[in-house]
């Protein structure tokens, strides 16, 4: 990862206090320029329990290499320390639609009106 990871794609990361150190995929939110110089990114963590909620945004098994069906939990934005990623993303970057979506659910997430 020598410039950092990317934004808009969606890494393996391990996020600290779960259960056996699980693995899951995320998505890179921050903006580039802070990712490579920053230690840290801003991530939003996917999850496969499909639960349909205002700050949910629906990822199809593939959509930016997710292996299966996941939902991006913009309620749960963090920020994680770049050696907790994965070195490469896992496929292609979100089109522009699913971040603004992704962007629009983080806004949900801390009360302002979208």
């Amino acid at each position: 990862m020598s410039g950092g990871p990317l934004r808009g794609y969606i890494y393996w990361v391990t996020i600290p206090g779960e259960p056996d150190a699980k693995r899951r995929p995320a998505l890179v939110i921050s903006v580039d320029a802070r990712s490579r110089l920053a230690n840290d990114v801003l991530v939003v963590p996917a999850s496969t329990t499909l639960h349909p909620a205002p700050t949910h945004v629906r990822l199809k098994k593939g959509t930016g290499g997710v292996p299966r069906d996941s939902v991006l939990k913009c309620e749960q934005i963090t920020t994680l320390p770049k050696q907790l990623l994965g070195d490469v993303a896992l496929g292609g970057p979100l089109s522009l639609a699913l971040l603004e979506d992704v962007e629009r659910g983080i806004l949900r997430a801390i009360g302002v009106a979208v």
